[in-house]
């Protein structure tokens, strides 16, 4: 497809609202990934600044990821949680109809931190089981969370948590639920470890969410950090 100056609109908006129309209709897929600047470039008949013009639009927009070192994406579905429930991640993406998915990168026991010490309740010396894990949705990494336990949890050493729902696992194999609990929620950015991850550009915004959970009798047995990215997630409360 040709592209003209005799049209009123600069070059690469009239590249951008092809490209938007080409996502819209299925040519480029949720997910897949696009062609290169160069070969955009060929196809188009375009200047690369013309292409980067572009692309850099439609990311603001939303329609396009660029992962660095892989290339550029088209965006997959957002997630809508509402943030009043204790839903877990494999319950969110099966409500939005994706297939859930864990891989475990950490799973250790080491000594409690300050923090843990303050809001776990624990002694000096105390240890922690700490759990690091990236979630997959359809099998792309969306997520990166950590979990940090009293060691009353280092049973959980033993489990496979790889594809699986850690809080249903507590729930139906050990009879342990958590109540409603607070959650703090900032934006912040992926740092180069994070990056690596969920395959994202180093410094890409990401919505951090932490909470401490208390089970049924009130006592503190969680901390949790989710940092999801940020053109994957939308939060409202009921």
């Amino acid at each position: 497809m040709d592209f003209t100056a005799d049209n009123a609109l600069p070059l690469y908006v009239q590249l951008t609202n092809q490209l938007r129309k080409e996502i819209e209709n299925g040519t480029y897929r949720k997910n897949e990934k696009i062609p290169t600047e160069l070969e955009l470039c060929k196809k188009y008949k375009v200047s690369r600044i013309t292409v980067r013009n572009a692309l850099e639009l439609l990311a603001k927009e939303h329609l396009l990821v660029r992962k660095q070192g892989l290339g550029t994406f088209v965006a997959g579905e957002r997630f809508s949680r509402d943030i009043s429930k204790g839903s877990s991640f494999t319950q969110i993406c099966q409500e939005n109809g994706q297939v859930p998915g864990g891989k475990v990168i950490k799973s250790v026991i080491e000594s409690a931190n300050a923090d843990d010490i303050k809001e776990l309740g624990l002694k000096e010396g105390d240890k922690v089981i700490v759990l690091e894990r990236i979630r997959y949705a359809d099998g792309v990494p969306v997520g990166f969370e950590i979990s940090r336990f009293p060691e009353r949890f280092s049973f959980l050493l033993n489990e496979d948590l790889n594809n699986v729902s850690l809080i249903s696992l507590l729930s139906e194999k050990y009879n342990i639920s958590f109540g409603r609990c607070p959650k703090v929620i900032e934006l912040t950015f992926a740092t180069y470890e994070i990056s690596r991850y969920l395959e994202i550009e180093n410094g890409y915004p990401l919505i951090s969410i932490s909470s401490l959970s208390c089970d049924m009798d009130g006592v503190p047995s969680h901390r949790s950090f989710q940092y999801v990215v940020g053109d994957k997630f939308s939060f409202y409360i009921k």
